[in-house]
């Protein structure tokens, strides 16, 4: 990732500290034990990056940043529900920990928190772009969430996972690129360009994650969820579908074939804002 992307992070992280304090003791351990899954801040990172190079304002961009994170860290608590995952970065996931009904109240008060720190934003007429572009976020992720559920895993193509893998990573992926973009009152063109770019980068990300899950937890493939690893296995004869080994390079050699396609598309967005999506594409390079 850029340079600017790490420049204000601290910020960002002491925002989130904040924004995860309550006076509530119960709901407070709750959210103590979420924070011990705390992840790379990659949303976080693209909000920064891009509203750096934009030249936003600072109260802006990260505010916004923290809102992208805690809004991720609430759809991972309801999707773990989902899931039925019991772990997550190797600890208890919320749900199995304390339960149901704890997950879905922490879950909710993460959702309430990543919009109220939109309305700590100084500059008004970017609060409202940045609460129709969360809104709109949150939206899609159900809609994603809604099709996984209903999805038939044993008549499932890889083009229509593709189409819901997306839904379900892809939108809070866009988001922190996408209120920058507005923020700053960007050309459609090049709005449209970022959601080409974005298409490819989420389904991607989704992807890896399969990969990895396939190669070491294998959670997906136990409890049969949608994995596009599985997905393979299924479209192949009886007789082939015992060797994992050999789906899992199939897996590779999609996922490789799908970021070649960002060269066509990266031109789409302002130069400047190029060295974003050149840097996400070499990190996911790195982890195949």
């Amino acid at each position: 990732m850029p340079p600017e992307a790490k420049i204000d992070l601290p910020k960002v992280e002491d925002e989130l500290k904040k924004s995860i304090s309550t006076n509530n003791k119960l709901l407070n351990k709750w959210l103590n034990h979420q924070k011990k899954t705390k992840g790379k801040f990659i949303r976080a990172q693209l909000a920064l990056a891009a509203g750096e190079l934009l030249d936003l304002p600072k109260n802006t961009v990260i505010k916004w940043a923290a809102s992208c994170e805690l809004m991720h860290a609430a759809s991972l608590v309801h999707d773990d529900i989902c899931d039925q995952d019991e772990k997550r970065r190797g600890d208890k996931t919320i749900w199995k920990k304390y339960g149901i009904p704890a997950a879905i109240c922490t879950g909710d008060f993460l959702i309430i928190q990543a919009f109220n720190k939109i309305l700590e934003i100084e500059t008004g007429w970017h609060q409202t772009i940045l609460l129709k572009s969360l809104s709109e976020s949150v939206k899609k992720i159900i809609d994603g969430q809604v099709s996984d559920i209903k999805v038939n895993l044993k008549k499932i193509s890889l083009k229509e996972y593709e189409k819901i893998a997306y839904e379900k990573t892809g939108p809070l992926l866009m988001t922190p690129l996408d209120g920058m973009f507005h923020c700053k009152e960007l050309p459609e063109v090049e709005i449209k360009g970022l959601v080409n770019l974005m298409n490819i980068i989420g389904l991607v990300y989704q992807m890896i994650n399969d990969l990895n899950n396939a190669k070491n937890d294998k959670t997906d493939l136990k409890l049969k969820h949608m994995n596009f690893i599985n997905i393979i296995n299924n479209e192949k004869s009886k007789n082939e579908q015992s060797d994992l080994n050999e789906s899992i390079e199939q897996g590779k050699k999609m996922i490789i074939k799908k970021l070649s396609k960002i060269d066509h598309f990266i031109h789409q967005v302002p130069i400047i804002l190029q060295p974003i999506f050149i840097s996400i594409t070499a990190q996911l390079k790195e982890t195949l």
